[in-house]
């Protein structure tokens, strides 16, 4: 289905916009992405803030590039290799790898600046996700109140790490992959084989118990992965700023912060779990409905199309959904997971 980020991607660039009343949800490829952008600038319909998602591979750093080749006519193989003084990119540079306050204040004097006729000031923003609470806040002014003649563009891999308030000022161009492939996280691979054992025995509560359990280990394991990585760039970030005085005050200090960034990130890899488990019915679904195309991720998710009828797929897939509001509305983990794993895996 097409989320209404789609609809808006297509109506900023589409004088006739009447036909895309019934789209739904979809990704572009790099092509067509490029496609709209250009048709936005040849119908003087340019947003002041777009938001590429998507992995890398899928080509929105190439996308970025390809916006102020457009606009400004840049000549550059890449990102790295731009040098415009119409266009600055901001990226992760603290030992925390995160977006400051000071990284975004730094490009509010360009932003001011005025531009020749026909050109463009352009931020570009790399692992959008990574920013802080205070720069986020500091982003939204611009964003609220933007400048003439500018374009933002905000790459990142997960938008849902965005505040919503960001996420709905801009107009937001999801890309897939070039290959068209599904590229698992590190913790969703990990996380496979704990969900190829639930789909194999998927209608009798004693695989349903086990995924919760794998599931809470796995998570369990990588919340502590998560907290020593993020105290152990605190700490390097420390020295790097004591030059030789006390930086106790200056630890306890960010001791809030370091606890909202182990959160959040804990919070994204359960939400790409959860990601899993969705898609793995969701492909069931597609093979028991004799939909084509469908590459399974495992042989237990062909198997399981066989013996399983779509309405029932999409009772338990609906399952999943729920849990994942659950968790949305704070309710206690481990109790979610009980009773919706039950629905989603075990006997109806």
């Amino acid at each position: 289905m097409y989320t209404i980020f789609h609809v808006k991607a297509i109506l900023f660039c589409c004088p006739d916009a009447r036909k895309w009343h019934n789209v739904r949800d979809m990704a572009f490829s790099l092509q067509q992405a490029q496609a709209l952008i250009r048709t936005a600038r040849d119908n003087n319909r340019m947003p002041h803030a777009l938001l590429l998602a998507g992995a890398p591979s899928a080509g929105t750093c190439e996308l970025a590039l390809y916006a102020a080749t457009l606009l400004n006519g840049c000549r550059a193989d890449s990102l790295d290799a731009l040098h415009h003084p119409l266009c600055r990119i901001v990226r992760p540079s603290s030992k925390s790898r995160r977006i400051l306050i000071e990284d975004i204040r730094t490009i509010e004097p360009f932003l001011q600046l005025r531009a020749a006729e026909g050109q463009t000031k352009i931020v570009i923003i790399l692992e959008a996700d990574r920013i802080n609470e205070q720069a986020a806040n500091a982003f939204l002014k611009t964003l609220e109140e933007p400048p003439p003649q500018t374009l933002i563009i905000l790459v990142t891999e997960q938008p849902s790490q965005l505040l919503s308030t960001i996420l709905s000022r801009c107009i937001r161009m999801d890309l897939r992959d070039k290959d068209s492939g599904i590229r698992l996280t590190p913790v969703q691979q990990a996380f496979l084989p704990a969900c190829a054992r639930a789909l194999a025995g998927m209608g009798k509560d004693i695989s349903a118990l086990a995924l919760r359990s794998d599931f809470l280990q796995l998570l369990a394991e990588r919340r502590e992965e998560i907290s020593k990585r993020i105290n152990a760039a605190v700490k390097e970030e420390a020295k790097a700023i004591s030059q030789g005085t006390d930086t106790r005050d200056w630890e306890a200090q960010q001791k809030d912060t370091t606890t909202a960034l182990i959160e959040t990130e804990y919070l994204a890899e359960r939400a790409q779990m959860l990601d899993l488990l969705s898609l793995c019915i969701g492909q069931a679904i597609l093979l028991a409905a004799h939909g084509e195309h469908v590459a399974p991720l495992c042989p237990e998710i062909e198997k399981l199309a066989t013996r399983t009828s779509s309405p029932e797929l999409l009772k338990r897939s609906s399952a999943i959904d729920a849990l994942r509001e659950d968790l949305n509305f704070n309710i206690h983990e481990a109790l979610a997971m009980d009773n919706r794993l039950l629905q989603a895996f075990g006997a109806l």
